[in-house]
């Protein structure tokens, strides 16, 4: 085998006819090997001279002439590397052209539109980097730049806190091209301002959970955009309900107050307290049948439990509200009184709120001026309810009265407050509560033509 010694990385070159400048090539030979001795130097071991034509080279010559190629191509390759990495990190930032490699703020935009809205698995991904104002609003409301524009022909409806209420058509629909919606736009910069972030996103996904009852309006389809929320709902053309029916009779009010008992009962079994009952939020639709709609105030409350933000409509503000107690589901049924007093006599219970507000605030007794119509003692006292009524109250039937005395009690505890307390009191002892549910009572069988206000006189919403 022979000793070891520091060899090139190639082998010389041996010539079998000797020329006359043979001394010369050896030469340059010999000079080249010590140039490439210097860069790169390897351990090898001298082949036998009967080996180094190559035709009878063993196990151990062709190793060694394999592992001298291997080290020739990673050398290069590292070099190669080298000089890729140093003419990259040379290149400055500014001379990256926006049109082959644009920005990430374009590329996550794209994104949203084929993957956030194709796949609802990607919904809970976020592409990076998400304004803040568009942040606030994930993952309930999907980002949409171009829905808005399949809804034409807008017709304006009804102003409301944070955006406006149109009627809209939708121009993508085959079949019911010609159904109408009710789309809400909701400006972004109200929601903030008033810190009122969660009680939208508790507002779809209130209406949309609870939707399917037959009694509530549905929410189609909710998204955004940069600056404005969007919630699209079914459109009912008789509007509200006091702008569309100028009196009530007995009948109808038994039946208005047992579908409202049905929604309201279903949403407090759902762990749902409404807050905002009243005459601006009940539709009538095609069959004069009610419908609950806005949901803002409405608020995630499981049974029992109470709550303590002063919200609502004062005229319907239960008085443990005005007082500034903790309060509980109960407070809806008194709402339901006070809307069914107005059907029943037109009126307001006789029941002066600011009085409440005020001796909330002072927490101090205080009596009403001279000139006041309500008296300090109006709900004070064991026989409060009975002088709430209005004096119109008694002409009604002694059923009716019951259930306006039950439902307006000052007392949270003794009040009427479940579906089931309400079917057994007089008014509706044997009832068809299950015709209710189905929707087989026409309420336009209960009235005339005398009871609703002319069509050119209606208006469909004031508020929302």
């Amino acid at each position: 085998m022979g000793d070891a010694d520091f060899r090139a990385t190639e082998p010389a070159i041996s010539y079998a006819n000797t020329a006359p400048d043979t001394g010369l090539l050896r030469a340059g030979y010999t000079q080249r090997g010590k140039d490439r001795r210097k860069e790169h130097l390897v351990v090898s071991f001298q082949l036998p001279p009967a080996a180094a034509d190559g035709a009878r080279l063993g196990p151990l010559g062709r190793w060694y002439h394999e592992t001298l190629a291997h080290r020739r191509c990673f050398v290069w390759l590292q070099g190669t590397l080298s000089r890729t990495i140093y003419v990259l990190r040379c290149v400055p930032p500014h001379q990256h052209s926006h049109r082959t490699r644009p920005p990430v703020a374009r590329i996550s935009r794209r994104r949203w539109h084929q993957t956030t809205l194709d796949s609802e698995a990607q919904l809970l991904k976020s592409c990076w980097p998400v304004p803040e104002r568009v942040r606030l609003f994930l993952p309930t409301f999907p980002v949409d730049e171009r829905r808005a524009h399949r809804y034409a022909e807008r017709t304006y409806v009804a102003n409301g806190a944070f955006g406006r209420v149109y009627r809209v058509r939708d121009t993508l629909a085959g079949g019911d091209s010609r159904r109408w919606y009710a789309l809400k736009v909701l400006q972004k910069s109200n929601i903030v301002l008033s810190d009122a972030v969660g009680q939208v996103r508790d507002e779809v996904k209130i209406q949309t959970v609870c939707g399917h009852h037959p009694f509530i309006v549905p929410c189609v389809d909710y998204w955004q955009d940069r600056t404005r929320l969007f919630l699209l709902s079914e459109f009912f053309g008789n509007g509200e309900l006091f702008h569309r029916l100028k009196s009530f009779t007995s009948q109808l009010v038994q039946l208005y107050v047992a579908e409202l008992a049905l929604a309201i009962d279903f949403l407090h079994n759902a762990g749902i307290i409404y807050r905002d009952l009243k005459p601006e939020n009940v539709l009538l639709d095609d069959q004069f049948h009610l419908k609950l709609i806005d949901f803002g105030l409405s608020k995630w409350l499981s049974v029992g439990s109470r709550t303590g933000t002063l919200c609502g409509t004062i005229q319907y503000m239960a008085p443990e509200i005005l007082r500034g107690e903790p309060y509980g589901h109960a407070v809806d049924w008194w709402a339901l009184g006070v809307l069914a007093c107005r059907m029943y006599t037109g009126r307001y219970p006789l029941m002066d709120p600011a009085h409440h507000l005020r001796a909330s605030v002072t927490e101090l007794p205080i009596a009403p001026p001279p000139s006041s119509p309500y008296s300090s003692t109006a709900i004070d006292g064991p026989v409060a309810n009975r002088r709430l009524l209005p004096a119109s109250a008694g002409r009604l039937p002694p059923d009716g009265r019951d259930l306006l005395h039950r439902l307006l009690e000052p007392d949270p505890r003794a009040r009427l407050r479940s579906l089931l307390q309400l079917q057994r009191i007089a008014l509706y002892q044997h009832y068809r509560w299950e015709d209710v549910r189905t929707r087989k009572i026409v309420p336009r069988d209960l009235f005339d033509d005398e009871c609703l206000v002319r069509e050119e006189d209606a208006v469909l919403f004031t508020d929302f």
